[in-house]
């Protein structure tokens, strides 16, 4: 009989280039209750809101995210730090002080969003429409004028 080689890897193996080797383990560190964090622009440059979780290969998103200081950079930081905050408090969910933290960027960011579009128009597609007409398409979008303005 001819051996034949298999035409995919084993179970406990991943396909590379002209073989199979040992898949990998990831290891991600667990974050303790009440975990240093970034504040949330500094987080969003970074990629993660925990620096105990700052891996090497989020630095190269500090030369890639460059972020002036406007409101929907403001905005996006929020966002950000909202999803974070949200992620460890689904392992986490007697952290009084995450919870905390949770609640006051949601307030800022919802605060931020209803001046932000009231100034230049909506941000999201839900938000269209509350001026009567549906200004969801209007020109110029925020990122296309100078000072975020229309």
């Amino acid at each position: 009989m001819e051996n034949v080689k298999p035409s995919c890897c084993g179970t406990l193996e991943g396909s590379l280039p002209g073989q199979c080797a040992s898949l990998v383990f990831p290891y991600v560190p667990m974050q303790c209750q009440g975990s240093e964090r970034f504040e949330p622009k500094d987080g969003l440059a970074v990629g993660t809101l925990f620096p105990g979780l700052r891996l090497p290969f989020f630095r190269e998103m500090q030369t890639k995210m460059g972020c002036d200081d406007t409101a929907l950079c403001e905005l996006m930081a929020l966002s950000f730090a909202i999803t974070e905050l949200g992620l460890y408090l689904d392992t986490h969910k007697d952290d009084k002080e995450a919870l905390e933290l949770y609640r006051q960027y949601v307030a800022m960011a919802k605060d931020g969003r209803q001046r932000y579009e009231k100034a230049n128009g909506p941000l999201r597609q839900t938000a269209a429409g509350s001026t009567g007409t549906w200004n969801w398409l209007d020109n110029p979008w925020p990122w296309e004028n100078e000072g975020g303005r229309r």
